[in-house]
């Protein structure tokens, strides 16, 4: 039942003979009266239903005198209420009832008998003015209280807690079930006392004894005045454990509000019998209100106030503003533009406003206004305040309009592209959007197509196309030709964008902002556990960061500090075991020594990773000491007493194994560079997958003071292709000396690691 009673009207007359035919009063002509008129349809139609008799609808209304209230009129069935009433001009106050409170309790059978048992009540205070005409609206909630009531018969669910498999509820032993619930306040100890209690007192009760056919059932109660408790008894017979009786409470109950109590039967290996109560005190207000008097109310000609409404661009929007009491404040937006009764000139740009009377504005909504919101649905939120009391009324009006859509803009952060979306008036075909990064000066413009239409209105999109620039090198450096990013014109992740509407070359409508906010962290980037594989003789399981270290060299990589450095950081040492060379080294895939024979070390380049946006760069601190060649063995690249190179590169890679490289004293097999080709081959003779992106850095010479921050800005094969997930995607790797696989290089050289993290 959604509605009882719709409204009490308060309706002032003129009293003078020449604006109302009735004969004016004979007493209080002064002060002026009012017609109080009721429009009792619905209720006849509630009273027809059965829902309640006449007689259980009660009226009252008081009449302020000082700090008491004097009840003036009552009114306790149907037809005593007259038509008209006269109410002399002053304050008052009105109070309904529906309902009969006898029935405080019983078992829900159907809707209808749950109709019947609910009551209702409301309190509102309300003036009347002379020669006016009011509408008081009391809003009349429900002020039952609902209890459900469930018993679980089910066994089907295991309890392991005292080590053996047993049904976790028996309920399917019990029989002679009996619930008692009571709205009560009391102090009893146990079952007995609590009946006893409940006879002296005469508390609200509700019984059910059927739960051999009904596992649940539902009451409602009117509580007590004081009374904020329900207390509840279980009362049953197990076959093996005998007479059954528990009883608790559930506190502080509120009206209108439904409360769940679960009973479950559970046997201890002791046999101790016990009830698991469950309260579910989660709010459900009952869906029975009745309301009368309306708040302030927004209307306009041709507007549909429940409805969306078609803004035409370039419009003015009329709206007026109607209350009982004088108004005394409006906003939007949460904006005041009326205060203390009167216009806030320029509160809000293109909203304007005039005061008709104390009880009606009338407010403009200039194209100006409008201008300044999205396209789409678009909700305007009035506020309103009379001078009836402190209560702020909400009012919305929706519009459908011109503009960007916000809520379509989206982007791909691999791709770095975004797509816009508009709606458009009319039959415009140049539909364009421009963007460009907060800052920049100069705005990127692309052209947008049609998608269909939308209420009236034409949907355009368009998305930007990434930017690159083709790099060449020479041929014998690089097998392949890779590309740089745009980066003014592409679409990366922490950063913010502006995009704006453009039809037949006009900007319409507002900037709007694009910010895709991405978390792409380098695990354990700055070396702060002692834990990693690295800094071990065994990284052949690394999930992660990997070193060379082994049994024939002196540690390669350490964690360390130095000047610079937050914390800790990777210290990279060159050794020279058997007068050789090993270089110092770090990187992401796992290193396995002696593999596959003795003085030979295997490193697996390459780690799955989470890519969720393309960087444009990676960025580290370092600090490097690179000398003279002073060994070659395998292959002379850089020839003995020239200076030699470091390496720290990066590699976006589309893999479905790691890469292998065999080095050692007998020979080193599956080297690459990501300079020398998309595909490389490992050791093994393997082609396992393409090179997506890369950056390459090699240091010489020997630093003053500490450690530097550098950043590798990417270059890439492939302009489009994402990392597919599951295939190995990363790689970073760091080294004393460039070509050390080779033990071509310097076995003094030292380098110091740190802070590795993206940058977009």
């Amino acid at each position: 039942m959604k509605h009882l009673l719709k409204y009490i009207a308060i309706a002032g007359v003129a009293l003078a003979a020449a604006s109302c035919e009735r004969e004016p009063l004979t007493t209080h002509t002064d002060e002026g009266g009012v017609n109080l008129a009721f429009d009792l349809s619905s209720v006849s139609r509630a009273v027809n239903a059965g829902d309640f008799t006449p007689e259980q609808l009660k009226v009252r209304i008081y009449r302020p005198e000082g700090a008491d209230s004097a009840l003036i009129r009552r009114y306790t069935a149907f037809e005593e209420i007259p038509t008209p009433l006269y109410l002399v001009a002053g304050a008052y106050s009105v109070k309904v009832e529906a309902g009969d409170k006898n029935n405080v309790a019983f078992v829900e059978e159907d809707e209808t008998a749950r109709r019947q048992k609910l009551c209702y009540e409301g309190w509102k205070p309300f003036s009347v003015a002379r020669q006016t005409t009011s509408t008081i609206e009391v809003s009349c909630p429900t002020i039952n209280v609902r209890a459900n009531l469930v018993f679980d018969t089910s066994d089907s669910e295991m309890d392991t807690s005292y080590g053996q498999q047993r049904p976790k509820y028996e309920n399917r032993l019990i029989s002679n079930v009996k619930i008692t619930l009571a709205a009560i306040t009391t102090s009893a100890q146990n079952v007995a006392e609590f009946k006893q209690a409940i006879e002296a007192a005469e508390a609200p009760v509700l019984t059910f004894e059927q739960f051999e056919t009904k596992q649940a059932a539902s009451g409602y109660f009117l509580m007590p005045e004081g009374v904020t408790t329900l207390v509840w008894a279980f009362e049953g017979e197990h076959e093996t454990d005998g007479a059954i009786a528990r009883m608790g409470t559930i506190r502080d109950v509120e009206a209108a509000h439904a409360y769940k109590v679960a009973f479950h039967y559970t046997r201890t290996p002791d046999g101790y019998a016990k009830v698991e109560v469950e309260v579910d005190d989660s709010v459900e207000v009952l869906d029975d209100k009745w309301y009368f008097k309306p708040q302030p109310e927004i209307s306009g000609a041709g507007i549909d106030a429940a409805g969306i409404n078609r803004y035409a661009e370039g419009s003015t929007v009329t709206l007026v503003c109607e209350s009982i009491n004088d108004l005394t404040t409006l906003s939007l937006g949460g904006v005041n533009f009326f205060e203390n009764g009167a216009p806030v000139e320029g509160a809000i740009a293109g909203v304007s406003c005039v005061k008709n009377e104390a009880t009606k504005v009338t407010i403009t909504l200039a194209p100006t206004y409008f201008s300044t919101l999205n396209g789409g649905e678009q909700t305007l939120e009035f506020g309103m305040q009379d001078a009836g009391g402190a209560d702020i009324y909400a009012q919305q009006i929706k519009f459908r309009k011109q503009g960007m859509l916000p809520e379509a803009t989206t982007a791909d952060l691999w791709k770095n592209t975004a797509s816009f979306e508009a709606l458009v008036d009319g039959d415009a075909t140049n539909v364009k959007f421009q963007y460009r990064e907060r800052g920049a000066s100069e705005w990127n413009t692309v052209a947008a197509t049609q998608q269909g239409t939308e209420e009236g209105f034409n949907r355009f999109k368009a998305t930007t196309t990434a930017s690159w620039t083709e790099l060449t090198f020479p041929a014998e450096q690089q097998k392949a030709n890779a590309f740089k990013p745009d980066y003014a014109k592409n679409i990366y992740a922490n950063h913010t964008y502006e995009y704006q509407l453009l039809i037949n070359d006009q900007v319409v409508g507002t900037v709007g902002t694009l910010y895709n906010a991405v978390s792409q962290p380098i695990a354990d980037g700055n070396f702060e556990s002692g834990s990693l594989p690295c800094w071990s003789e065994d990284a052949s399981q690394s999930p992660f960061w990997g070193s060379g270290n082994n049994s024939l060299s002196a540690t390669l990589c350490e964690q360390a500090t130095y000047s610079g450095s937050v914390g800790k950081c990777a210290h990279l040492i060159a050794r020279a075991p058997m007068s050789l060379l090993a270089s110092g080294n770090l990187f992401t895939g796992t290193f396995t020594f002696g593999d596959p024979s003795f003085g030979l070390g295997t490193v697996r380049f390459g780690v799955k990773y989470p890519w969720k946006a393309r960087p444009r760069a990676l960025k580290f601190k370092y600090w490097a000491k690179i000398g003279t060649v002073n060994t070659a063995k395998h292959k002379t690249v850089i020839p003995t007493g020239s200076a030699d190179q470091g390496a720290i590169y990066v590699c976006i890679i589309n893999w479905t194994k790691q890469h292998g490289v065999v080095s050692g004293t007998s020979k080193c097999e599956g080297v690459w560079s990501p300079e020398s080709g998309q595909f490389p081959t490992d050791s093994e003779g393997d082609q396992v997958g393409e090179i997506i992106g890369y950056q390459t850095f090699y240091p010489e010479g020997e630093m003053s003071g500490g450690m530097v921050e550098k950043e590798l800005e990417l270059v890439f094969y492939d302009k489009e292709k994402m990392p597919a997930d599951g295939n190995y995607s990363l790689i970073i790797a760091c080294a004393t000396s460039r070509y050390g696989d080779y033990m071509n290089g310097c076995n003094s050289n030292e380098m110091y690691i740190d802070e590795f993290e993206w940058v977009y």
